[in-house]
């Protein structure tokens, strides 16, 4: 294991600590409040301005009391239940149902002479009414005692009033007949109004603060999906970043301090509460598949699959089931959320450990680990805060942006990966071409070693030079016709033309090759038409007798022509012979070019720097092992090559012994 993953797994650690630090702290019961009383006297109350109202609240279970109730003193039964937190349980260990109503009392003493407070209300699930020295300050939704007359109402809002005494009763009406469980949720904040005013704002920037820069990194990169088809292509990633950022985005503006419902307060909290699930489901789906489309050796496809329709299932209960009856399963599938990411984190983690990233390179795998673990920790922190055990999003709302940053710089590292291995390629290619330019040197000093490979120089430069422009491009396209060189130079290198046979077959493949890289290049300009007889496939001929005349009707032929040509091949069995015809529709041959071939005048054709070498090349190896002549039929309308050549008895045998 190098230095640099040392040091990284050691910064991961350090981390855990201090998250799980932070979770035991944040989650630590601080009273200010001792048996339904506040003394703000002996509280920073003064220098603060304001102050959680946490700790231990008369509860009264199954009652939903006014001031007036009070007024007599009357005895009632209450416990001491623990604000904020859900009502499962009271301080004397008393359990209650999820689904209920109740009235939680505090009285706040020794306030100071400041005319004018206020009280902000976090979340309470998931409807209520507040009460202040008996005035009704807040209402949120329509606290009932059944589900047919409750309207949820679960909202953060912050409420201002006069208070002339140096006492405040504060009674709060709760009730929930739809969410996982009820209570008050978060801190109930009492204050002066200048202070609290500050503090909410800040909290409200804040978080719409953390929301712009997911929003703003979904945008961008859904932007560049629709607007660059060759990124598009390049990095399948983009769309569900971009797609999971967003939903991310939404997610947060809808919970906490609800910034979407201060943008549009005609919203029904229905309506919020389906929309927001929705977000949930809809993210998990996006963060798998960003996972599984970066590395399917983390996420295989199969469990990605199995993923996206457990939380499309629930996608359909968002959509199709009463709220009270789909919040049944919520508590369940954000649970799935938690373990699902920790797997997935984990995973990413070992395989690091491993050094098992050979299908990315350790600053990718470093980074898709800050983006797993960002995903893991938003879903446990929102698990904790949805049962009651947390009573903000602090976590929630950081993780988002650094998940999308991490996650865009995983694009631009991969993007900037692919970039300097196609640099890699192209100096590769541009080495080869340079060594293939002294090569070239030597075989212009020996005539028959350049005969015998039949391959034109300024062919494999401008091959490979369209190769390393397709790099930046078509990588795909470059790395097809690549394999189309390689595979032409291995047929046109590896034999020996003194003593091998090859077979019609072999020989139609490597012409295959050659015109598909000059297709590359020239498109639609070359057309090429086939007229095989099956039967001459498995007849042994002597090699480059067919393809030097293709690609000399090719070059010499039909690309003489502005808009290209055709050119036919026809390869027929006639007895024991196989007649071979090359026929192009370019601009026909010279006459002293076609009398220099058939006097096999050597020294003239190389002087003329015309086409007529590989052509002398096979009209003599024809005449010396076969005793045929290359025939030339030429106008100014195209030219036909052909001859007739016989079947030898070695092709003979090896028939009969079949």
């Amino acid at each position: 294991m190098n230095r640099t993953k040392v040091y990284f797994i050691a910064a991961t650690l350090l981390m855990m600590i201090v998250i799980i630090f932070y979770y035991l702290s944040a989650m630590e019961k601080t009273s200010s409040i001792k048996l339904g009383e506040l003394d703000l006297s002996e509280t920073e109350f003064d220098s603060k301005g304001v102050i959680e109202l946490n700790g231990e609240w008369e509860f009264y279970w199954n009652q939903l009391l006014a001031p007036t109730d009070f007024i007599y003193n009357k005895q009632r039964n209450y416990h001491y239940a623990y604000v904020p937190g859900n009502w499962l349980q009271d301080l004397e260990g008393n359990t209650y149902p999820d689904k209920g109503y109740a009235t939680y009392r505090a009285t706040i003493k020794n306030i100071p002479k400041t005319k004018y407070f206020g009280l902000k209300k976090g979340n309470i699930r998931n409807s209520s009414k507040i009460y202040v020295n008996g005035e009704l300050i807040l209402k949120d939704g329509n606290v009932s005692k059944d589900l047919a007359g409750s309207v949820a109402g679960n909202n953060s809002e912050v409420v201002y009033f006069e208070i002339e005494d140096s006492t405040a009763e504060i009674i709060i009406q709760v009730a929930n007949h739809e969410y996982i469980v009820g209570g008050i949720a978060k801190p109930i904040i009492f204050g002066t109004q200048e202070e609290l005013m500050q503090q909410n704002n800040d909290k409200i920037m804040f978080e719409f603060a953390m929301i712009l820069i997911v929003v703003i990194i979904g945008i961008f990169y859904l932007l560049l999906f629709l607007a660059s088809n060759d990124y598009r292509k390049k990095e399948p990633v983009t769309l569900p970043l971009a797609l999971s950022s967003l939903s991310f985005g939404v997610m947060n503006g809808i919970y906490s301090e609800r910034i979407i419902m201060k943008l549009f307060p005609d919203i029904t909290l229905d309506l919020t509460f389906r929309f927001g699930h929705f977000m949930n489901a809809l993210s998990v789906i996006m963060v798998v598949i960003v996972v599984n489309k970066v590395s399917a050796a983390i996420l295989p496809s199969k469990i990605r699959n199995y993923i996206i329709s457990f939380f499309g299932l629930f996608l359909v209960f968002v959509l199709t089931l009463p709220l009270e009856i789909y919040l049944n399963t919520l508590s369940f599938y954000m649970f799935s959320a938690v373990g699902i990411f920790f797997s997935i984190w984990l995973r990413t983690i070992i395989l690091y450990v491993k050094n098992n990233s050979t299908w990315m390179n350790d600053i990718e795998h470093a980074t898709l680990i800050v983006v797993t673990f960002c995903t893991f920790l938003f879903w446990f922190d929102m698990t904790l805060y949805s049962i009651g055990l947390k009573v903000d999003l602090l976590v929630s709302f950081l993780t988002i942006p650094v998940y999308s940053i991490a996650l865009a710089a995983l694009l631009i590292v991969r993007y900037t990966n692919s970039y300097k291995k196609n640099e890699e390629l192209s100096i590769q290619l541009l080495e080869a071409f340079s060594s293939l330019d002294q090569t070239t040197k030597e075989v212009q000093r020996n005539e028959l070693a350049f005969l015998q490979a039949q391959i034109a120089p300024h062919f494999l430069f401008n091959a490979l030079s369209s190769i390393i422009s397709l790099c930046y491009t078509n990588g795909e396209k470059a790395a097809k016709l690549l394999m189309n060189l390689s595979d032409y130079l291995r047929r046109s290198f590896d034999i020996d033309l003194k003593t091998d046979m090859v077979t019609i077959e072999n020989e139609l493949k490597l012409i295959e090759a050659y015109i598909e890289i000059e297709k590359a290049r020239f498109g639609r300009r070359i057309q090429v038409v086939y007229d095989i007889d099956p039967e001459v496939l498995p007849v042994q001929i002597s090699p480059l007798i067919i393809e030097p005349l293709v690609e000399n009707a090719i070059r010499h032929g039909v690309l003489k022509n502005k808009h290209g040509g055709k050119v036919k091949l026809t390869i027929r069995k006639r007895h024991q012979a196989v007649f071979l015809s090359i026929e192009d529709n370019g601009k026909g041959m010279d006459i002293e070019q076609i009398k220099a071939i058939q006097n096999e005048e050597m020294n003239d054709l190389i002087s003329s720097q015309g086409n007529g070498i590989s052509l002398m090349n096979v009209y003599m190896r024809l005449k010396n092992r076969y005793d045929v002549k290359l025939n030339f039929d030429t106008t100014g309308s195209g030219t036909k090559v052909h001859c007739t050549i016989p079947i030898q008895e070695r092709y003979d045998k090896e028939e009969d012994h079949d």
